[in-house]
């Protein structure tokens, strides 16, 4: 009778790590299955991000880029895409200390971080906006007004009140004159057409400092930076399991010409 309860004990024993090597085995052929799902799904999201590029590209010489819909690119594949004016925002890189200065330092009663950060490009460009975020705090008003990319230059008729009033010689009437144009439809083209646009006092201060404003200033988007999100309808959509690309892109008459692409 014992050798029976040990042989009985022993084939339970059996069952019970063949169920558990049947177990684990099922588990990780679902695991694998699943792993290769998700691949798909991001694959079929990268293919909707360069569909929705390349539509963004067709639409920019229809003079309908501001058209950023979610398109449906069939069988349940979606893409979206954004576009922001590089331009209108200062680059840290390369802003003269005096404007950098005066963005960052708003309040000269609290404490300004303008020689840590010029200590930071100091050592060599920042290229993440992370870094910058570490260093200012995501949530600062002076991060909104500050980028990492861009020729360097910035956007009178794109760049935010705030930001303008940080260069010498730009004044709220030279602000407010900015606003109108663009407002009527009729963007001003040049800083000559905005001094003509002043008051003798508004026209006199941006005179003053007509050379740093004409290195620093443009009236026009140099670049673009346009990110386009691709995903599958039910599978996490932009928020869950999605596939982004995003490029730098220089407007020309006819098309977006695209100078840098990172996908992930």
């Amino acid at each position: 009778m014992r050798q029976r309860g040990f042989a009985l004990i022993a084939v339970l024993w059996v069952i019970a790590v063949l169920a558990g090597t049947v177990g684990l085995a099922m588990a990780a052929t679902g695991l694998g299955q699943r792993e290769s799902f998700n691949r798909l799904q991001l694959t079929r999201g990268r293919w909707a991000t360069a569909a929705c590029l390349a539509i963004a590209q067709a639409r920019w010489s229809q003079h309908r880029l501001a058209d950023t819909a979610t398109v449906d690119l069939g069988r349940r594949t979606r893409c979206r895409w954004a576009l922001a004016d590089v331009a209108a925002r200062l680059n840290v890189n390369t802003a003269d200390p005096e404007v950098l200065g005066a963005v960052l330092c708003p309040d000269r009663h609290r404490l300004c971080l303008l020689d840590t950060v010029l200590q930071r490009r100091a050592n060599g460009p920042l290229t993440d906006s992370l870094p910058l975020a570490a260093l200012l705090g995501a949530d600062s008003m002076a991060f909104a007004l500050l980028t990492v990319q861009g020729p360097g230059s910035v956007n009178a008729n794109g760049a935010p009140p705030s930001l303008l009033l940080s260069f010498p010689g730009i004044t709220p009437e030279a602000v407010a004159a900015l606003r109108d144009a663009r407002q009527l439809g009729h963007p001003i083209g040049s800083l000559d057409a905005l001094a003509a646009a002043l008051s003798p006092a508004g026209r006199a201060a941006l005179l003053a400092h007509y050379g740093g404003l004409a290195r620093q200033l443009t009236f026009s988007s140099p670049e673009y930076a346009l990110t386009a999100i691709g995903w599958v309808q039910g599978e996490g959509g932009p928020g869950g399991l999605h596939a982004t690309l995003r490029v730098l892109a220089v407007p020309l008459p006819d098309r977006l010409a695209v100078v840098e692409r990172r996908l992930w």
